[in-house]
């Protein structure tokens, strides 16, 4: 039965209904049992006191003459009623006449709550004189009988209404089934047996055209309708689908241009042969091994794969750099360009080209641009660019300090004049030697023009280095230089040097800070070295 209960709507809907009319009518069969039986307790009182109504005149007249026959005559007439028990006239203290009805066995009575005392009195006057008292009527009901009556009324209220309850509940239950489950479960069965994909409709049940059921049945068509049509679209989406990918596949795997895709933290997610080939890497690399290929390939340059995502992922916009790498097994020099677009969720798509060939001809290009010709650093247009690449670096990490050495070579003015041009290119030669020597290979250098020379220098813990770097340049820089096996010259260097705080990164104010320093080692007696300072 609990089965049923949950999952038939009919038998659950009958319960409930049921349930619910046999505890209402209960209620109120309860109620009317009662209200009937207390209702016929008063209607058969009621009924003993126009008893004694219709005999009062007579019982006047037979007190009055003090009659006994006429008196028992009265108590006779009134014992004759079903409902009287007994009667007794009393006429002062003398009983003029009683009548009593045998008492059936067997009777008990139930007395009713607030029900009154079973006697009834009555006061008998003159009929000379109706203030004169002269005698008084005793009747006692038969409880038993009045009870029996009661009941069988109250029965037959009860019986009515538990009738009138069931056919109601009959009534009720068949227009819910016919009108509402049934067409419910035959419209639920019929979507348990449809098979989605066939296009089959629900029948509309007679008479419910109009109403919910109706246009309930009208929506579960048309969302089926809809599916049918939703599941074609889908299939023929999935088979155009397997097409393309089958295409994609074809020129994933031969094209010669590297494909990956990545995460924010620069992990590799996945990449085609062409990847793994420009990178120099085995084809059977691990899975673990291939997750961080791409940032060990781009050991030391880590930090500008991580400046493209967040610019891809900042303006939503495809970003492209070039990466020089050192490809296994023999360290060859390679160039590779990574473009890097945003796709969703974090990750990002990659490609990977090998353009060494094209990066040693734009660099030969770029280096004979930004290159002085005379000592082989860089010019004035190389540490503009060096500077702007720093500024970008210094704008995502604010950490890096960068220290920048303005030198100008004393006496250089007096070897050209006294030795010839020639002598000072020696001389000029010489200095970007000894800056080679005293520097780390990732440091600058560039010959802004003439003997002006400029260095930059990132990394340093404290000024305290920077000093030391200025007093190596100073010392080595007082070593006479020979220009011929007659002739040797002495020059000197004062050097102005100022430093970058976080993102207070200004080209400018750089530039002018260290030209004041170096100034000032001029006005107090050149080679030597000043920091910049506010003071």
């Amino acid at each position: 039965m609990m089965r049923l209960f949950r999952t038939s709507i009919v038998f659950r809907s009958t319960f409930v209904l049921l349930t619910i009319i046999v505890l209402i009518g209960t209620l109120f069969a309860a109620y009317s049992y009662f209200t009937a039986l207390r209702h016929e307790y008063e209607h058969g009182r009621e009924r003993m006191i126009d008893l004694l109504s219709t005999v009062e005149n007579t019982t006047s007249i037979a007190c009055f003459v003090s009659d006994r026959t006429l008196a028992s005559e009265v108590s006779g007439g009134l014992i004759r009623n079903k409902d009287v028990r007994s009667v007794k006239i009393i006429a002062g203290t003398d009983v003029l006449a009683y009548s009593e009805r045998k008492k059936i066995s067997g009777n008990a009575v139930i007395k009713m709550p607030g029900e009154r005392a079973a006697t009834i009195e009555r006061d008998v006057f003159s009929p000379f004189n109706a203030k004169e008292k002269v005698c008084r009527i005793v009747l006692e009901p038969d409880q038993a009988f009045l009870q029996n009556e009661a009941i069988s009324s109250a029965q037959r209220v009860v019986f009515l209404l538990i009738l009138q309850s069931f056919l109601l509940a009959t009534a009720v239950v068949l227009v819910v089934i016919h009108i509402i489950t049934r067409p419910i479960k035959n419209i639920s069965d019929c979507l348990h047996r449809l098979s989605p994909d066939s296009g089959a409709q629900l029948e509309l049940p007679i008479g419910n055209e109009h109403d919910e059921i109706g246009q309930l049945v009208g929506d579960v068509n048309a969302l089926v309708t809809s599916l049918v049509s939703t599941l074609d679209e889908e299939r023929q989406l999935r088979i155009s689908h397997q097409i393309g990918e089958k295409k994609f596949k074809t020129i994933f795997d031969n094209t010669e241009t590297g494909i990956f895709l990545i995460n924010t933290g620069g992990t590799v997610l996945s990449y085609n042969q062409a990847f793994l080939r420009t990178l120099g890497l085995a084809s059977d690399l691990s899975e673990q091994k291939s997750k961080s290929c791409l940032l060990e390939a781009l050991v030391g340059q880590e930090m500008r794969l991580h400046l493209m995502i967040d610019q891809a992922l900042t303006n939503g916009q495809a970003v492209g750099e070039d990466f020089s790498i050192d490809v296994a097994p023999n360290n060859d020099n390679k160039w590779l360009n990574i473009v890097i677009s945003s796709l969703e969720d974090g990750v990002f798509q990659g490609l990977l080209n090998d353009i060494t060939s094209r990066k040693a001809r734009e660099e030969n290009a770029q280096h004979l641009a930004v290159t002085d010709h005379l000592t082989g650093v860089d010019n004035r247009l190389g540490f503009d660019l060096e500077l702007q690449k720093l500024a970008k670096e210094v704008q995502h990490d604010s950490t890096i300090r960068v220290f920048l050495f303005l030198i100008d070579l004393d006496k250089f003015k007096q070897v050209n004049d006294v030795y010839g041009h020639e002598a000072g290119d020696k001389v000029l030669i010489h200095f970007t030697q000894i800056l080679r020597k005293t520097l780390r290979k990732t440091d600058f250098i560039g010959r802004l023009g003439g003997d002006e020379f400029v260095i930059l220098v990132r990394d340093l813990d404290n000024p305290a280095q920077a000093e030391k770097i200025a007093k190596n340049i100073i010392n080595r820089t007082s070593v006479a230089i020979p220009i011929s096996a007659e002739i040797a010259v002495e020059i000197g260097a004062s050097i102005g040097i100022s430093f970058s705080h976080g993102l207070a990164f200004d080209r400018e104010e750089l530039l002018r800070q260290a030209d004041e320093a170096m100034y000032e080692v001029k006005r107090h007696g050149r080679n030597n070295f000043r920091i910049f300072s506010e003071d």
